[in-house]
């Protein structure tokens, strides 16, 4: 995955002004539920975001800080996280439910 695909497109009209910002409209930071799918294969910008967002209900856009309405988020994967990175963002979701593979 891509930052685009979860938080929205760089805003080329503030890239012209020389501002990082994302157009957030349609995108995670603008919403109540959410559902992420392989969530621990996002790279480490997806996962610092991603636990901003649970942690602090806030998403960093451009120099600044924007409260996100999100309360509920559901994620999947088909590996556990492997690395010690990944023990903070698992730590925060209060449920897991682990399904066994689908058998021929």
């Amino acid at each position: 995955s891509v930052p685009e695909e979860l938080f929205g497109p760089l805003s080329l009209r503030a890239l012209e002004r020389d501002e990082y910002v994302r157009q957030t409209a349609g995108y995670l930071p603008e919403a109540t539920v959410a559902f992420v799918d392989e969530i621990f294969k996002a790279n480490s910008a997806i996962l610092n975001s991603l636990l901003s967002l649970v942690n602090e209900r806030v998403f960093d856009n451009g120099c600044g800080r924007v409260s996100v309405p999100l309360r509920c988020l559901v994620a999947a994967s088909n590996e556990p996280p492997e690395s010690e990175e990944l023990d903070a963002l698992f730590d925060r979701f209060l449920f897991r439910l682990r399904i066994r593979p689908v058998s021929d």
